[in-house]
Order: structure tokens, then sequence, then C-alpha cells
């Protein structure tokens, strides 16, 4: 069924999409209104905020396909480009925007599963406009300040503002992403004693042995840092913590397994 879409001023735009934690017949539903919605309003990409359903749901138009992006995050971006935007909330708008070219994006589907995918070009900009909208933000976030005063002159009851949007990327992630580089770069010279002289291997373990330590104070200021973002945007989802302290133990138990490889194997 077609739903209204949500226009300004409604003050519902900055209201922050919850989690999806059922995939029943009532999601299937809400989907199914979103791709009607869509197609009655020629629309290649909704978020499920924009037809009154706080829930992170995202659809896009991929062809003739119709696919749902459910609790979609974004965990990996490269490059920028500037494109003009228009958006359905705030109608008779246009304004440059920086994006990210390409991204890389984990979801669920309409069936729990989890899936991740490299979106590019312009199903990389939609992608990153309607995830705005499941963060309770919209591209006027993204301008210069000067802009956003243009903006807010210019529109009737100004701009709409609410209780501070979550991140795309959260800071917490660069920390995460160092200790599992570092780990990685460790474990490749697990390979070195099959091909190079004692001597080699004993200057090989010396730098291991460096390298190893700052695994663990990468993996304590992402947990650190973490509990400061968990308590600052509380409102982006309600299992962060659960979250931090999941990645956290899954990090030890990768920085545990590279130390005893480094001490039981590339030691000489």
């Amino acid at each position: 069924m077609v739903q209204p879409l949500l226009k300004y001023p409604d003050p519902a735009i900055r209201l922050i999409s919850a989690n999806v934690r059922f995939f029943n017949d009532e999601l299937s539903q809400w989907i199914t209104d979103m791709i009607d919605t869509m197609k009655a309003n020629d629309l290649n990409a909704l978020s499920a905020i924009m037809i009154g359903i706080q829930y992170s749901v995202i659809v896009m138009k991929e062809g003739d396909a119709y696919i749902p992006y459910i609790n979609a995050r974004l965990i990996k971006h490269s490059g920028m480009s500037t494109q003009t935007e228009r958006s359905i909330y705030y109608p008779g708008i246009s304004v440059d925007v920086d994006r990210f070219e390409k991204v890389t994006v984990i979801y669920e589907d309409e069936k729990g599963n989890s899936h991740h995918r490299d979106l590019d070009a312009e199903m990389s900009r939609i992608f990153q406009q309607q995830i705005d909208y499941c963060f309770g933000s919209t591209f006027v976030d993204r301008v210069d300040k000067e802009m956003k005063q243009r903006i807010n002159d210019h529109l009737e009851h100004g701009l709409v503002e609410g209780g501070g949007s979550c991140p795309v990327i959260f800071i917490r992630d660069y920390y995460k992403r160092g200790a599992r580089y570092m780990n990685s770069l460790i474990a490749l010279t697990f390979v070195l004693p099959f091909f190079v002289s004692d001597n080699v291997r004993g200057w090989v373990y010396t730098i291991d042995k460096y390298a190893l330590l700052a695994v663990p104070v990468l993996i304590l200021a992402y947990f650190l840092y973490a509990q400061y973002e968990a308590r600052i945007y509380k409102q982006c989802t309600s299992c962060q913590t659960g979250n931090i302290i999941g990645t956290t133990a899954i990090l030890i138990f990768q920085f545990l397994i590279v130390a005893s490889g480094v001490f039981f194997w590339v030691a000489p």
C-alpha cells in the first residue's frame, strides 16, 4: 500500500531508527509498502522513517529489482566526490554534498541473513543518503555553516533541529582496524622459518616482539574510545555495549593466537 511521505517540517525526520529484531510478516509488509511508495513517487531509494516507520530498513532500486537493506552499516569507504543532491524531505532545495565514492556495507535481508556488498558511484551516494535518514540526519547536516544558515533562512520554519545524529563511521573502528591489520602483518611472518636462515629468523622474531606490543595498546584504545562513543551516541543502537565487549574479546583472542605463534614458532 502506498504510504504518505514524511515532509518538512515534520520533526520525525530527526528520530533515530531502531535495529530490526524480528523478521516476520510485519517486516515483509513494511517492505512491500516501501516499494509501493517508491513506485508511486518514482523514487530510486527509500528509508522506512520516511513513511513513519522508525526502524532501520532501506530499500534501493537496482535495475528492475527492489533490494531491502536491513540494519545496514557502512564498514569501509574510499575516495570522495561532490555532487548536487536533492531531498524528498526538503522539496525545492538542492545543495552540493561530499560523499564517499566507494563503500562497503553490511546488512541483513528480509529473512535475517547477513550480507556484505561493495557499492560505488551513484549507488554509493544513494545508500549514504538513505542511511543518513536512519540516523536522524539529512543532507543539510553535511554542508558548512554558511550554507546551512542560508538554507535555514530560506525555509519558512527554519531547519528542523534534533538531538545529534549518529556518525556513519565511528572513530573506534580505526583502532579496531589497526589491531587487526597489525595481527595480520605479524601472522604473515609465520611462513618465514621455512625460507630464511636462523640469523634472519632471529631478526624477524625481534621485530615481531616489538610489533606485538602495539596490538594490546590498540585494543585498549578501541575499548576505551568505544565506551566513550557509546555514551555520547547512546541513541544510535541499543546493543553498542554488547558489540564492544564481543569485538574486544575477539581482538584479544586473535592477539593471543598470534603471540603464541611468534613465541613458539617464529622464535629461533
